[in-house]
């Protein structure tokens, strides 16, 4: 401090000092010595930059094993499967396993198209008009309303089978939806014949009648059961699982006979009698008050603890 003074003192006492050139030099040669303390700044980042893209370039060839094949191949290969060299860390080889990109088959399933959107044919070979004016001519088209004569010719019901059940007397027995079913179930009319001639029509609709024929039930075994009051007790889906079971009539009898056939279907029944379950023991649950709660496995259950 005291030396600034003392030549602060000296200038102002020197006759040539110049105040305004003094000042001028002492800005300049600080400017200066800004210059000089920013330069070795600007170089020594300058410096780190290029160190570390030195070390990053290293590092980057390094992990590809020295190769820019390997670089390249890495970002530029088109195949989808990827296999790098195991790099070295540590003196551990980490082998880098083949990564398979595969892309699934996508089957799309198109479901079929069950059935036939019919507009203005059918396979009957004629219009719908047409197909009233035959049935016109033979006095048939006053059975059928508006919507039976639509199921009819849908169903390519040929005028030939309607004419068959007409001429039988049939027609008050079927409607056209009825009819449909017989002729799209292949039951054949003389089929249809044998049960009007047996009085089973009255028994039984297009549906049971369907059931029956395909199951291959004898006209004995509803006889049978006519006989014994117990047509009226079963559709044909019944009948034909108590026939395919091998079910006598005389078996389903007794079971009537003991008051039983509210307790008992076709499959308990069947079940009672393929576990050869008698009446009797039957008929004696029912006297203890037992059957009520009990099903058909139960009581085949029971009789074969109770030792048969």
């Amino acid at each position: 401090m005291s030396k600034q003074r003392t030549s602060r003192s000296q200038n102002n006492s020197d006759p040539d000092f110049n105040l305004d050139e003094y000042l001028s030099e002492q800005s300049r040669q600080t400017e200066h010595n800004e210059t000089v303390d920013l330069e070795p700044e600007s170089t020594s980042f300058t410096r780190n930059l290029i160190l570390i893209c030195a070390v990053s370039a290293a590092s980057f060839l390094w992990y590809f094993d020295w190769s820019p094949r390997n670089a390249y191949n890495f970002f530029f290969a088109d195949d989808t499967t990827i296999v790098a060299n195991a790099p070295r860390v540590g003196g551990i080889n980490v082998q880098v396993p083949s990564i398979n990109i595969e892309i699934p088959d996508i089957n799309i399933d198109i479901p079929e198209i069950v059935g036939q959107i019919r507009s203005g044919t059918s396979t009957l070979n004629m219009s719908f008009t047409d197909y009233m004016a035959e049935l016109n001519e033979l006095g048939y088209l006053d059975e059928f309303g508006s919507s039976s004569l639509s199921t009819l010719y849908s169903n390519n019901v040929p005028v030939e089978y309607i004419d068959q059940l007409g001429k039988a007397g049939m027609l008050d027995d079927f409607g056209g939806t009825s009819i449909s079913t017989l002729y799209s179930n292949n039951i054949p009319f003389e089929y249809l014949e044998r049960m009007k001639n047996a009085n089973f029509l009255d028994n039984f609709g297009s549906t049971s009648i369907s059931t029956l024929y395909q199951n291959q039930v004898p006209f004995e075994y509803l006889n049978e059961l006519n006989s014994a009051g117990l047509l009226d007790e079963f559709g044909g889906t019944s009948i034909s699982t108590l026939y395919n079971n091998n079910v006598p009539t005389s078996y389903i009898t007794g079971i009537a006979e003991a008051g039983l056939m509210d307790n008992f279907g076709s499959t308990s029944i069947s079940r009672l009698h393929a576990n050869n379950v008698p009446i009797s023991f039957i008929k004696t649950l029912e006297d203890r008050g037992l059957l009520e709660n009990m099903s058909s496995q139960s009581v085949v259950d029971a009789f074969i603890l109770d030792g048969e």
